[in-house]
């Protein structure tokens, strides 16, 4: 039988997360058009962090990262709201920054 990790207090899943961030910026409506850019950008933002670094700056984005944002764009997606969309992930990933900067 396999064990399940009790949640911590607190603590939302990363589906959770990403419901939250795109309902903060896209009109009701159109949310489920957001979602699988969201998960596909939280994936490619988290594989580029660096494990250990001190998390005050956020780092250039790669080249799967920049790729996958213009996927959606061509797929017909409103860049302004990609752009909320990666602001306030960056903000989840990089607090220190989008707070110094006032992205979030």
């Amino acid at each position: 039988m396999a064990s399940r990790r009790a949640k911590q207090p607190g603590h939302r899943s990363s589906g959770e997360l990403l419901r939250e961030v795109v309902s903060a910026v896209v009109p009701e409506g159109e949310c489920e058009q957001y979602l699988p850019f969201a998960r596909e950008l939280w994936l490619t933002l988290r594989r580029q962090q660096p494990k250990r670094q001190a998390q005050a700056q956020a780092p250039d984005f790669s080249r799967k990262t920049k790729l996958v944002v213009q996927k959606w764009f061509v797929r017909g997606l409103s860049g302004h709201l990609l752009w909320r969309i990666g602001v306030r992930l960056l903000g989840r990933l990089y607090p220190a920054a989008s707070a110094h900067q006032g992205l979030n």
